[in-house]
């Protein structure tokens, strides 16, 4: 059955179905999403650091240059002209705005004659160092390119803006780059804007040519420069690197930082991520911010982004609508399935699904009110017979007859169910214990409904039925406990000759329990080859000694201690073990004639009971056979003995089958004479050697007359017929000597002999007396 809490989801299902694959959508989406921005930060940070590179290869490049200068001034051994000097910085210069210019170190004693030099040189007559004043030691500016300021000017003047830098440089004795300044030897005044980087180099001149130039004490002898402006320098990076890009730039070198270029507003540097990069050259630290004009989103391929999305919005869409489409229909086809789960189309009664559930729910009822319930299980007598012979369709409409047969005889308040098959179940609740005693009548009135005749297609057929009932709650708690004890009432009423009806009591269930655990048991034994086979002789009575034995089967478990084989043989018949405990048993017995026959012992012919099951398989005989083979045993030695119950079953195949064992030579007996459907057309018909009467006459032959005349009536019959007879039990000498007054043959019992173990028979007196009579004869 369906809840309306279930419905409730399954009317959902598509909201839900939809709300998944959407969120699959939106979750591809955002994935994509993160992506294109994670590789717009990547190219932001690609493209600063190439930037970076860029602005590095810039300053690489005038270092080059300038160190081309240094080159120049120091291997000119006759100093070099102005005109020389532009050439030569014009060649290097790929970028006009870069200037470049050499200050001569002039001692203070070589200060007129550098100037006289100098005048020869410019071709001006007033050439001086300037500022005037006398000082220890001057650098005038003597060369420079392009050459728009006045030659002549002391870099080493006190009050010179960049002197620090400058004496910072010569000490340094490598090429030093300066903080951004102004322009050098410019008329800018010092609010002007600091847009310019100057490269110094000082020149050390090797001792073997400082004699003829103008050094200090250690060689030095002037100092290059070469200054650019921040625009020129980007003017070059820029078309390469930045054209897409926001930038600053500072020099770090000290604690007080100096931005001395920004490409954007400031506050954008505050709306978004950039990222930084340093730079080392010359002696300074520079930094380097760069950013993306647009915003990292305007870098983001949108579509991209979106289609996902749209996709899994459409296939949401798509998808919802089918499921739920597909719900209805499911709900629709459910709600039909219940109502033939609920009633069986056949019989029109409630399912087997829907009477278990009926009877779950009478179960929760009786135990608030404290009342009884009744589960009465009906099983139809030879229905198999029945369809076998006529076919399934006509089992299908007696089926339905006996349904509505069944409800038209139970109470009105009785609920009805097909179990399936040939079973039906009905449940009653009853007020007080008194009402069992209308159980048993009503058991029997539906057995005498039920059994009367139906008419099927022309056909007139007759069934009966047979009744288990498990009472609540004293055999049952519970439904499943409840239907399984009632199914074992129903087995004990079909075991007991069908046709009548069993209440489950307690002892039922520990029987069945000792059943199933016998049944475990008895599988195990034969594995392990636990079980014993034991001997009982049979005599002739006139002559009293040993014709024969007969083979018994004898069982000592570990757990359930020695079980009898008529407890046992009846469940090894109905669960099938009786085949291979069977075939364990003709194996044995052979094996055991070969044994004594080793041993000198002379064997009587060996008496094997064969159940129903055995001889109804169609390789018994060639079993047997190989065997007989096997073992090398005369098949004389063998007596097969056989209940009526088989004659009955399969009469025509049975018959062929004892003819051929008899041509073998092996002798036949039936067993069990007089407890059956005796019938004398099986004495007469078939080939028997031998009666056996069963003990149950034999037991009572003195105290009871009947049994006497019985017994004295089937000894006549049978040597009428040609047979001997073999009585079971002989237990008492009254017993032998009433059996001797009435012509049996031979005698079996604990008169004579119990059954013996198979390593007792050469000690047995009766063997023994046998193997003496023979070697006497």
């Amino acid at each position: 059955m369906i809840s309306s809490k279930n419905r409730v989801k399954g009317s959902k299902a598509h909201y839900i179905v939809f709300f998944i694959i959407f969120l699959c959508g939106i979750a591809a989406s955002f994935a994509i999403y993160l992506e294109e921005c994670r590789h717009a930060y990547n190219n932001q940070k690609a493209s600063g650091a190439y930037f970076t590179e860029k602005l590095n290869d810039g300053l690489t490049q005038y270092i080059t240059q300038l160190s081309s200068v240094v080159a120049l001034i120091e291997s000119s051994e006759g100093g070099v002209s102005s005109s020389h000097f532009s050439r030569f910085a014009r060649s290097l210069s790929t970028t006009p705005k870069v200037g470049f210019y050499f200050a001569q170190y002039v001692p203070a004693g070589k200060k007129y004659e550098y100037e006289m030099q100098q005048s020869v040189l410019l071709g001006n007559i007033n050439f001086t160092i300037y500022p005037e004043g006398e000082r220890k030691e001057y650098m005038p500016l003597a060369l420079g390119y392009p050459d728009k300021f006045i030659y002549g000017y002391d870099m080493l003047y006190p009050q010179y803006r960049d002197i620090n830098a400058v004496i910072q440089a010569r000490n340094a004795s490598v090429i030093m780059l300066s903080e951004p300044t102004l322009p050098p030897f410019s008329d800018a005044v010092s609010n002007s804007i600091a847009d310019t980087f100057v490269l110094r180099a000082p020149i050390y001149l090797p001792v073997d040519v400082r004699y003829y130039k103008l050094t200090d004490s250690i060689g030095f002898h002037g100092m290059v420069g070469a200054y650019f402006s921040v625009g020129s320098l980007l003017n070059q990076v820029t078309p390469l690197a930045g054209h897409d890009l926001y930038y600053r730039l500072a020099d770090i070198s000290t604690n007080d930082p100096i931005w001395f270029v920004d490409s954007s507003a400031a506050s954008s540097w505050d709306d978004g991520e950039f990222d930084t990069h340093y730079l080392s050259v010359a002696g300074r630290k520079w930094r380097i911010d760069t950013r993306y004009l647009t915003g990292i989103s305007s870098r983001i391929n949108w579509l991209l982004v979106i289609i996902p999305l749209l996709i899994f919005g459409l296939l949401a869409l798509i998808l919802a609508f089918y499921t739920r489409k597909l719900f209805l229909t499911y709900y629709s086809a459910l709600e039909s399935v219940n109502k033939r789960i609920e009633i069986d189309e056949l019989t029109g009664l409630l399912s087997r699904y829907q009477i278990q559930r009926e009877l779950d729910k009478l179960i929760v009822t009786c135990q608030k009110n404290n009342t009884q319930l009744a589960a009465l299980i009906l099983d139809l007598d030879h229905f198999k017979t029945i369809n076998d012979a006529f076919g399934h369709e006509v089992g299908d409409k007696l089926i339905s007859k006996v349904s509505k047969r069944l409800t038209s005889v139970l109470p009105k308040n009785a609920i009805v169910g097909y179990l399936g098959g040939d079973a039906f179940l009905v449940l009653l609740v009853h007020n007080d214990d008194q009402d069992m005693p209308q159980l048993n009548s009503l058991a029997k009135e539906v057995i005498r409904k039920i059994s009367q005749s139906y008419f099927v297609d022309g056909l007139t057929l007759d069934i009966g039925c047979s009744i288990g009932v498990a009472l609540y709650p004293e055999f049952g708690l519970d439904g499943v406990t409840l239907i399984k004890n009632a199914d074992m009432a129903v087995y004990q009423a079909k075991t007991s000759g069908r046709a009548t009806y069993h209440f489950y009591d307690g002892e039922m269930g520990r029987r069945f329990a000792r059943n199933v655990r016998i049944e475990t048991r008895l599988r195990q034994a034969l594995q392990k080859e636990s079980l014993e086979l034991h001997f009982q002789p049979k005599v002739d009575l006139i002559t009293e000694r040993c014709v024969g034995m007969e083979a018994l089967l004898r069982w000592n478990d570990e757990e359930l201690g020695v079980v009898s084989p008529a407890e046992f043989v009846p469940i090894a018949e109905q669960t099938g073990i009786i085949l291979p405990l069977g075939d364990w048993v003709f194996e044995q017995a052979f094996r055991h004639i070969l044994e004594w026959q080793e041993q000198g012992i002379t064997v009587p012919p060996i008496a094997v009971n064969c159940s129903a099951a055995q001889l109804k398989r169609i390789d018994f005989l060639p079993k047997l056979l190989a065997l007989l083979s096997k073992y090398k045993i005369d098949p004389s030695l063998l007596e097969i003995e056989v209940t009526e119950s088989i004659l009955i079953e399969d009469a025509e195949r049975c018959a062929e089958l004892l003819r051929q064992i008899s041509h073998l030579g092996m002798k036949l007996a039936i067993d069990d004479f007089g407890t059956g459907y005796s019938s004398l057309s099986y004495l007469k018909d078939l080939p028997f050697h031998y009666v056996k009467i069963d003990q149950v006459f034999i037991r009572n032959i003195i105290e009871d007359k009947k049994h006497a005349a019985l017994t004295h009536a089937i000894i006549s019959l049978s040597h009428d017929l040609g047979l001997k007879v073999i009585a079971e039990g002989i237990a008492n000498i009254d017993q032998l000597n009433m059996l001797k007054e009435f012509g049996c043959d031979i005698g079996q019992g604990y008169l004579f002999s119990k059954a013996l173990g198979a390593n007792t028979m050469g000690s047995d007196p009766m063997i023994v007396a046998l193997n003496k009579q023979d070697s006497l004869d």
